[in-house]
């Protein structure tokens, strides 16, 4: 009997359900979602989102950044190599483990969204979110309570960048309920966006998915 080969998405979503194994992830397999790869950290949207601290640090002096889910924490380090004071959080310690190994330069802590005054501690000017909102929807509203709270505590702007890959109504599964393409995303935020966009990234399961991006203020 062939037994069927683990794939890495079933440790986090898995037949329509949330898995949320992100240790067992990040100890099962080497390089889940492929982060590692050139063209994983050369990826568009990641490009806006560096492209967009550039232009919050020349217009607005935004300087601080925390990136919520960081995995290998190859985003993170680009943004330190930028000049910025830049923090990488993910609730895996063998992933945090893992960055810290990788970018002995940068500045990783094991945390979760749920952690928010650990977070808050760096006074980050900017939350960067790229590609982990479907993980994290049991926390997300709080999380965005918390992030009201922390802005109007500041006595300068607090800005979040979001990335999110969405995917056609007959294959998205999960999270269906809160929302399936980036209108009802800009919706479901309620923040005062500057710029906002997405970009087909048609899989093989999949035509008309998009990768959809958007910068606001909180």
């Amino acid at each position: 009997m062939t037994i069927p080969r683990a794939r890495y998405q079933d440790f986090v979503i898995k037949d329509g359900q949330l898995v949320g194994d992100f240790e067992g992830l990040y100890k099962t397999f080497d390089d889940p979602w492929y982060q590692s790869q050139t063209g994983h950290q050369r990826d568009t949207r990641r490009q806006i989102a560096i492209n967009w601290m550039h232009r919050l640090r020349a217009d607005n002096g935004v300087h601080r950044v925390l990136e919520l889910g960081c995995g290998f924490g190859h985003l993170t380090d680009k943004l330190r190599q930028d000049g910025f004071s830049a923090v990488g959080a993910d609730i895996s310690k063998t992933a945090i483990d893992k960055a810290q190994e990788i970018n002995p330069s940068s500045v990783f802590i094991h945390a979760s969204i749920a952690d928010f005054d650990v977070l808050a501690a760096f006074s980050p000017d900017v939350f960067l979110m790229a590609e982990i909102t479907w993980y994290i929807l049991d926390d997300l509203d709080s999380f965005l309570s918390r992030c009201r709270e922390y802005a109007s505590s500041r006595q300068r702007p607090t800005y979040l960048i979001h990335l999110l890959t969405t995917y056609a109504p007959g294959v998205q599964k999960y999270g269906r309920e809160k929302f399936t393409n980036l209108d009802e995303i800009l919706r479901y935020f309620k923040l005062s966006t500057i710029e906002s966009g997405y970009i087909k990234t048609p899989r093989g399961d999949d035509p008309d998915s998009q990768g959809t991006y958007f910068i606001a203020k909180v």
